[in-house]
């Protein structure tokens, strides 16, 4: 359990190592940020901000708007980076590192939990534009940062059974009820090709065949078709895209960085369940835990910035 604990801490916190990749290129241009004995370059920034550079670009803001959100962007990126540089330090200060058995597992572990083989876990990775590639490193970097979390907040957190009675007293039908969706999907990068797409499904073009046409995904041929799934092994991103689109439905474009995704729902499928109750409670220890862990993690990152020589230098 505690093992277990851990790793669910950890999810949160993708985003910064996520930017954090780009912080072993070679040091060109000028430096951008000062972080204790490391620094953030010019050009790890630009790589860094390059998917979301691309979509301010290709939007259809005016001028005046796309320099303001490219501000605000590059600033956001900019703490990621530092943030992400913070943590790469404790690990090395903590002697912390993960092999390639440890993401095996974890991978196959997650198949094992939702009944899926690697066919349909690289269909699920491509309804959220990720490649098996890019999920192993996550995993990574997941692990990583468990690993280092763990050790600063765990011992702070406690989950009482009156805070798990409270929850199931607020969501029972969600726990009574599981949904299970049918999706296709496409995936595109060009900004025009998302307009005609989207011109061709208001006009009611049969979603495959425009998936067959302009999708970019690996499942194009196919129609986009990306099987069936409980919701609840999704992102946080793609549930709300999700959220009030019914059966023969198209959701708005999701934006995945690199890319541009649109999730049609062939079929919803619920299922009546009476869970076990101590499988139930499990389930909600896990949730608020990790609750209580963003709090903990929060308060932590703001002690390493507080204690860290930091200088901004965009």
């Amino acid at each position: 359990m505690e093992k277990k604990r851990d790793t669910i801490l950890i999810v949160f916190m993708l985003a910064f190592f996520w930017a954090g990749s780009c912080l072993a290129q070679e040091v060109v241009n000028r430096i951008v940020a000062i972080v204790n004995d490391d620094i953030v370059t010019l050009s790890q920034l630009e790589m860094a901000a390059a998917p979301y550079r691309k979509n301010v670009e290709e939007s259809q803001e005016s001028l005046a708007r796309k320099k303001e959100i490219m501000a605000q962007m590059y600033t956001q990126v900019l703490n990621q980076l530092v943030e992400s540089s913070l943590v790469v330090q404790e690990a090395k200060r903590m002697g912390i590192a993960v092999d390639d058995t440890d993401v095996d597992n974890a991978v196959e572990n997650f198949k094992k939990e939702h009944n899926l083989d690697q066919e349909r876990m690289e269909l699920g990775l491509a309804a959220q534009g990720i490649t098996l590639g890019q999920y192993r490193e996550r995993i990574r970097e997941q692990i990583l940062q468990s690993m280092i979390v763990a050790r600063a907040v765990r011992s702070k957190i406690v989950v009482t059974d009156k805070e798990i009675k409270a929850y199931y007293d607020s969501h029972d039908q969600e726990f009574k009820t599981r949904k299970k969706y049918h999706l296709k999907n496409i995936i595109l990068r060009d900004s025009k090709d998302l307009s005609t797409v989207r011109e061709k499904l208001e006009n009611k073009v049969d979603f495959s065949q425009v998936a067959k046409e302009y999708s970019i995904g690996s499942n194009a041929s196919s129609g986009g078709e990306l099987g069936e799934f409980d919701i609840s092994s999704f992102s946080d991103e793609i549930k709300k895209a999700l959220g009030g689109v019914g059966k023969g439905q198209c959701t708005k474009p999701v934006d995945m960085g690199d890319s541009f995704q649109i999730l049609y729902v062939a079929d919803i499928i619920s299922q009546e369940q009476g869970p076990v109750r101590e499988e139930v409670e499990k389930q909600i220890q896990d949730i608020l835990y990790r609750e209580h862990g963003e709090a903990q993690f929060k308060k932590w990152m703001e002690n390493l910035k507080n204690s860290a020589h930091i200088k901004k230098m965009l």
